[in-house]
C-alpha cells in the first residue's frame, strides 16, 4: 500500500525511459504524485502507455527548449512542479590519450550541461511552492574517485557534484533543496554490457561490502526521500547508494558474503 509520501505533488523525471529514471517515475506515482516523463524519443517511453498521472516528453535535455518545454507541460496537465529529478545521463569508455576529445565533450554536455539547463527552467515554478521545492541529480560513484578508461565519466559526475553543493547554496535561500545521489554498480541498461561479462560484474561485486550490485528500485526509494517533505532539512547532500563500494579503500576484497 502506498505511504501517499507524494500526494499531489508533480515531479519532471529526465532519462525515464529505462532504469532509474523509469523506477523513480513509477515510485513517485505510486506514491501518489504525477510525472513529466522525459526521454530522448518516443520508442523509449512507450512503456508509460495510458498512464494518466505521466505525461511523456520526448526531447534533448541538453537543448534549453525541452526543459522550458517540460516545466510547461507540469504547469498544463498537472497544475504546477514541485520536484525535478535530473536523471539523464550517459557514459563514456576511451583512453585518455587516443580518445577524440568530442567524447569529453558530448560527455560534459549531457552529464553537466544539461543539469544546468535543467535546474535554471524549474527554479522559477519550484519557487512558487513555498518551501517545498526539491531537486535530485544522478551522479555516480566515479564522481567519488577514478576509474581506468572513464577518465570523461570521473570528469562529467565529479562536475555534477559540485554543480550540486553550488546550486544548494544559491538556491537554500530561496526554499529550494538539492542534493546529489552517487548509485554504484545498478542493473540498468547503461550497465548492460557489464551485466553480460560474468567475469566482469563478479569482480565489482566482490568489491562491494554488501556483495551484491543494486537495482534501480533502489536507487529510486533514495531519490523518492531526497524529493519528499521527510528530507526538509537535507540539502546540498551527496548520498552514496553503492551497497559500501566507495566505504572500500579498494586495497582488499571485503569478505565473502556469509
Amino acid at each position: 500500500m502506498s505511504s501517499g509520501l507524494h500526494d499531489g505533488r508533480v515531479a519532471l523525471v529526465t532519462g525515464a525511459g529505462s532504469g532509474i529514471g523509469r523506477s523513480t517515475t513509477e515510485r513517485f506515482v505510486y506514491e501518489g504524485g504525477s510525472v513529466i516523463a522525459i526521454d530522448k524519443d518516443d520508442e523509449s517511453l512507450e512503456w508509460v502507455g495510458s498512464n494518466e498521472h505521466i505525461f511523456p516528453l520526448a526531447g534533448d535535455v541538453t537543448e534549453d527548449e525541452t526543459n522550458i518545454l517540460a516545466v510547461e507541460k507540469a504547469k498544463e496537465k498537472f497544475g504546477g512542479l514541485h520536484a525535478a529529478v535530473f536523471n539523464a545521463g550517459v557514459s563514456a569508455r576511451g583512453d585518455l590519450i587516443e580518445s577524440d576529445i568530442g567524447l569529453f565533450d558530448t560527455t560534459m554536455e549531457v552529464n553537466v550541461r544539461a543539469v544546468a539547463l535543467g535546474i535554471r527552467a524549474v527554479v522559477p515554478e519550484l519557487l512558487k511552492v513555498k518551501q517545498d521545492g526539491s531537486i535530485a541529480v544522478t551522479a555516480s560513484t566515479s564522481g567519488l574517485r577514478g576509474d581506468p578508461d572513464l577518465w570523461a565519466y570521473n570528469a562529467s559526475k565529479a562536475a555534477v557534484i559540485n554543480l550540486v553543493r553550488a546550486a544548494s547554496v544559491d538556491l537554500g535561500p530561496r526554499g529550494i533543496r538539492i542534493n546529489a545521489i552517487c548509485p554504484g554498480p545498478t542493473e540498468t541498461g547503461m550497465t548492460e554490457r557489464a551485466l553480460n561479462n560474468i567475469e566482469y560484474y563478479e569482480d565489482l561485486r566482490r568489491r562491494m561490502p554488501l556483495q551484491r550490485w543494486g537495482t534501480p528500485d533502489e536507487i529510486a526509494s533514495v531519490i523518492s526521500f531526497l524529493i519528499s517533505t521527510q528530507a526538509s532539512i537535507v540539502t546540498g547532500a551527496v548520498v552514496t547508494a553503492d551497497g559500501g563500494m566507495s566505504a572500500n579503500a579498494g586495497q582488499f576484497f571485503p569478505k565473502e558474503k556469509s
